[in-house]
């Protein structure tokens, strides 16, 4: 596995004070006053040694780092970038030195504590990054030319969603662990965690939808068969009231004074308009279950060749063709799916409103959330969620999540 090479600029050239720093820095001038209104010579004493100990700490750290100058290398290594939720995965660290060799010992940032959600709904604001922590960090001993040392560490993938390692920081630092200074740091990692599919029992024509022209861009290419808008050609069948006279195929009523046509499979993609039902009323559990139903039902549809138009009624909508790829589109584009947390709402002073106006307002309020969302055939929901499902949904099949 390659290496990532470290950082340059001024994120290296620039020393910070580790979290151990910060509280001597902290005691410093509070000793100092404490020793002065006291007068207690020990305090005042200890205040100077922890201003010469961060003086020491800052020249020993900037001393470290001019020498192990583009020396240290971070590699990230996953097992899989996808998992199911529950699964195991491990993440492999390496450091590893040049030719020069590592001549200082070093802290690597855990990546235990390295995970966050991607969210799309936060704007892209950059993430503030904590300062170096000696409790929590891995300790890389001295290296000779070309060794490397790993380290492993437990992907948590006990909720569904996607997650990004952040670049592991690779810190050199004074002997007592108040100063710090960034020498290298690793690549960013990325790891889909989708939900266990949950299988329920359908009718084939319900998975595999209506056969219609393609509205929407696909998450993956929808294979073509062929040109011919009948189809391909599948063999000869008795003639029944209805059929194309094109279709008919003469030799055979010379030869068996019945009257058959040239039969041809429907060539065009069928698609099936899934809806995930994740409104607010549902709560967090009621979404999940959702959601892992509609990984199941959506396989299913993918195995038999349906194109599937996943929708939700956050508005979220993502089409997803079947082939190689598609179970595993359709597994991530679950995994992305965005619930949120469930709002409270707040109640305005003044007199308590009745328990039945209260519950036809969130009544009324849950039709609200519903967008219109035409043609859907299949809508995924819990037992709370079918009783204030209508409207545009009204001709679905509803499909009960567990």
């Amino acid at each position: 596995m390659p290496l990532g090479r470290g950082r340059s600029g001024l994120a290296q050239r620039r020393a910070t004070l580790t979290t151990r720093g910060i509280i001597a820095l902290g005691l410093t001038p509070a000793s100092a006053l404490a020793g002065a209104l006291l007068g207690a010579e020990e305090l005042i004493l200890l205040s100077i040694a922890l201003f010469l100990l961060l003086v020491f700490g800052l020249v020993q750290c900037a001393s470290r780092a001019r020498r192990d100058r583009a020396v240290w290398r971070v590699g990230v290594d996953l097992s899989a970038s996808d998992v199911e939720v529950g699964g195991l995965l491990t993440v492999l660290v390496l450091v590893g030195a040049s030719e020069r060799g590592g001549t200082s010992p070093v802290w690597l940032e855990s990546p235990d504590f390295g995970w966050s959600p991607v969210d799309g709904r936060a704007g892209g604001r950059p993430v503030r990054r904590p300062l170096p922590n000696p409790a929590l960090i891995r300790r890389v001993p001295p290296l000779e030319s070309g060794a490397t040392a790993s380290f492993s560490s437990v992907v948590p993938t006990w909720s569904r969603g996607v997650f990004t390692l952040e670049p592991l920081r690779l810190w050199c630092a004074d002997s007592f662990g108040l100063v710090a200074r960034e020498v290298a740091s690793g690549p960013r990692a990325t790891v889909t965690v989708y939900p266990a599919p949950i299988s329920v029992d359908l009718d084939e024509g319900l998975l595999r939808g209506e056969t219609g022209a393609e509205e929407s861009e696909t998450l993956t290419p929808v294979p073509r068969r062929g040109n011919d808008s009948l189809g391909d050609f599948s063999g000869i069948r008795p003639y029944v009231p209805g059929d194309r006279l094109r279709l008919l195929f003469w030799p055979a009523l010379a030869r068996r004074d019945e009257l058959m046509v040239r039969d041809f499979e429907d060539s065009g993609s069928h698609r099936v308009r899934v809806v995930a039902d994740i409104r607010a009323l549902i709560g967090p559990d009621g979404c999940e279950s959702v959601l892992a139903t509609v990984a199941g039902v959506g396989l299913a549809a993918l195995a038999l060749g349906s194109v599937v138009e996943l929708s939700t009624t956050a508005g979220e909508q993502m089409v997803i063709g079947p082939g190689p790829h598609g179970p595993l589109s359709l597994l991530r584009a679950v995994a992305s799916i965005e619930t949120g947390p469930t709002p409270v709402p707040s109640r305005p002073l003044g007199r308590r409103r009745p328990l039945a106006a209260a519950s036809a307002q969130a009544q009324a309020q849950a039709q609200r959330d519903l967008p219109t969302l035409a043609g859907a055939q299949l809508v995924v929901t819990t037992d709370d969620g079918a009783r204030t499902v209508g409207g545009p949904f009204g001709a679905a099949h509803l499909v009960i999540a567990p």
